[in-house]
């Protein structure tokens, strides 16, 4: 009997000081759950740096005053990489040691998300829906594959299907394309590639610098190369100007862009210029009639916020921040980054309040969305003239 007792004592002490010895998941207490962001604040692209973080903001808001998820609510610090890898990474530091962030969420840039790579592998900690386009975030081969969950469909998909679109609008189409020389050029030109093969063409390749402002020497080689169809591989401020250089030049290819160029601001800003322009689009507009965009107005007007920042990026960081949300809510009660991953991969076929086309995450997938459709400025607005493009 004494036996028996002191058997059950150990095991009591052994659970209790396994207990004790269990640290507890950093950013999260029984009131919150504390994200981190890296935007770029003061860079080449710091407009963009204010507006994704507000439009997340507004949905994270919104679950909050509901009460949060399972009953924590949802606060997010932001730090500055000024669209630098380098800073990137010691953010991304100060973030995990410092202010003991649960996750990673929306860092924007293609050449910033690369370089977390081996941080995220360290501290085994999620990256969700990186503010990137870029095929290779669900690249499976790659360093911390496994804590990145995409939600866009890559560039390289997105090049291909505006070559094809060119062909198809154009049999004879001379097909060049300007694109941003680091990771996120990279992405399309395997995409080009992909498609030079496949259709046995040659596409005509102008690179820039990250940053650039000057665009005429990339829209005199096309020019001169008799291009009848350029893609753009920019954000918003690359495709304004190439387009405006090249109205001055009397030069009017039809231009084409990658989802990051389809911001209503670059219709407004190009003017004239940008009639006609087509972006590939991967998620619905923030001015559709699906449930998330009714839902996005609605909390963007009470809001009070100015006006200006309405659009397609603001709406990016809030149908991004419904996917963390719907993450959140499957991990459970006891949340844990582990648990946040396997919410995550029992995504199938969700379409996010009809953001999204229907898309799925699982044990071996992170790549999410796999189409986009095509959206033309037509009299000063952005219409969609395709259906949704595989």
């Amino acid at each position: 009997m004494k036996l028996k007792t002191g058997l059950v004592t150990l095991l009591a002490v052994g659970l209790f000081l396994g207990c004790a010895r269990r640290e507890p998941t950093p950013g999260v207490t029984d009131t919150e759950i504390l994200i981190g962001n890296i935007q770029d604040l003061s860079g080449p692209m710091k407009e963009l740096g204010l507006i994704l973080p507000h439009g997340s903001n507004l949905y994270f808001n919104y679950i909050n005053e509901k009460g949060g998820v399972h009953g924590r609510k949802i606060r997010m610090l932001v730090e500055d990489h000024q669209y630098n890898p380098q800073k990137t990474v010691a953010a991304a530091k100060k973030l995990i040691e410092q202010d003991r962030i649960f996750c990673f969420y929306q860092v924007i840039g293609t050449s910033p998300c690369e370089a977390l790579r081996p941080t995220l592998e360290e501290y085994e900690i999620p990256l969700v829906a990186p503010a990137t386009q870029s095929g290779t975030m669900s690249d499976r081969s790659r360093k911390a594959w496994k804590y990145i969950f995409h939600t866009d469909t890559g560039y390289d998909k997105q090049a291909n299907i505006l070559v094809d679109y060119a062909l198809e609008e154009n049999p004879d189409a001379k097909i060049g394309v300007i694109y941003q020389d680091d990771d996120y050029g990279a992405n399309v030109l395997k995409g080009i590639a992909e498609a030079e093969e496949r259709h046995g063409i040659v596409i005509q390749k102008e690179g820039y610098q990250r940053g650039a402002t000057d665009f005429a020497g990339q829209v005199m080689n096309l020019l001169k190369g008799s291009a009848t169809h350029v893609i753009i591989g920019g954000v918003v401020k690359e495709p304004i100007i190439t387009m405006k250089t090249a109205a001055a030049m009397n030069y009017s290819p039809q231009f084409l862009g990658i989802s990051p160029t389809m911001d209503h601001r670059v219709a407004l800003a190009a003017g004239p210029a940008g009639e006609g322009f087509i972006a590939a689009n991967f998620a619905a507009l923030w001015n559709s009639d699906v449930e998330g965009a009714k839902l996005y107005r609605e909390l963007f007007d009470k809001s009070g916020t100015d006006p200006k920042l309405r659009g397609m990026y603001d709406f990016y960081g809030f149908i991004t921040a419904v996917v963390l949300v719907e993450g959140l809510e499957r991990a459970g009660k006891r949340l844990t980054r582990e648990r946040l991953i396997e919410g995550l991969e029992s995504i199938k076929d969700w379409d996010a309040m009809g953001v999204f086309p229907p898309f799925s995450y699982g044990r071996n997938d992170r790549s999410a969305a796999e189409s986009v459709f095509l959206v033309q400025v037509q009299e000063g607005k952005q219409a969609p003239i395709t259906d949704w493009i595989e």
